[in-house]
């Protein structure tokens, strides 16, 4: 049923799916959660979020114009869900930064990867599953007695580690971390998280929009001379040239969005960026 007796209609496998989606990536556009349940009839999602919003599943809003409606999971939707995790909390200021992890983690998934969130990441380490959970997804040789963070994190200092925004299992279970940028970070900042990735050996791939793109790959000075990067400068890009990582350790993307609305606003996000990095 929906939710209890008398709700007066049966769940699906779609409705379901939406559930366990919206609880490991926070908040959903109706056009990702059209795309990713419903093969993009945008009707269909809009019906079926109604009814699990009237029977306490969902929280559905439509406050911020830019995105048009967005959907969260109850506490109550969170436990159907059967996830192992939480409600999350309502989208606030870092919306934008949700729901572009929402679009690369579904378009990942779409193209057959197993992803795991940044929820589910910090779910593992904390309840001390990290192993297990990467045991049961085929991850070879997972060390015993890891610490905090050594497994799906970099450590990032003495007692610090640096949390990634996705982690993909590849078909032979090796991990690629996967960081999902708006904004240029500061440079010593950008550059200690590369070298903690670097110092781990552990595969990351960068999407960013262009400003971050070329922070990390470098850009032509003024004499038409490459002028390298924070990739470069943290040993992790071969120098001289926008290399975008085609061997080594650090792959370096530009950002796609699949929704067209999400897309707009990253494209605006850009633009007021766009300074000598």
């Amino acid at each position: 049923m929906g939710e209890a007796r008398g709700d007066g209609w049966q769940r699906t496998e779609e409705d379901e799916k939406l559930l366990r989606l919206a609880t490991r990536y926070s908040t959903l556009t109706l056009h990702q959660a059209a795309y990713a349940c419903w093969g993009g009839r945008i009707e269909a999602a809009r019906r079926r979020v109604r009814l699990m919003t009237e029977a306490g599943l969902l929280h559905r809003s439509a406050d911020v114009r830019w995105t048009g409606t967005v959907v969260w999971t109850t506490e109550r939707g969170a436990r159907v869900a059967g996830v192992g995790l939480g409600a999350p909390h309502p989208p606030g200021e870092r919306l934008l930064h949700r729901l572009v992890l929402a679009d690369v983690g579904l378009s990942m998934e779409a193209d057959g990867h197993m992803m795991l969130t940044e929820r589910e990441v910090r779910a593992a380490e904390a309840s001390g599953r990290a192993a297990e959970l990467l045991a049961d997804l085929g991850v070879p040789n997972v060390p015993e007695g890891a610490r905090r963070g050594q497994l799906l994190a970099v450590p990032a200092g003495a007692r610090a580690v640096h949390w990634p925004d996705l982690v993909m299992v590849l078909a032979d279970g090796r991990l690629v971390a996967v960081e999902v940028k708006l904004t240029p970070k500061p440079r010593a900042a950008l550059r200690a998280i590369l070298r903690a990735y670097g110092q781990a050996r552990r595969p990351v791939a960068y999407l960013g929009t262009e400003p971050v793109v070329r922070q990390l790959q470098g850009r032509p000075g003024p004499d038409g001379r490459w002028v390298d990067g924070v990739a470069q400068e943290a040993g992790l890009l071969p120098p001289g040239g926008p290399d975008p990582g085609t061997g080594g350790l650090l792959r370096v993307r530009p950002l796609t969005i699949a929704d067209p609305a999400v897309g707009r606003q990253v494209e605006r996000h850009a633009r007021r960026q766009r300074r000598p990095a």
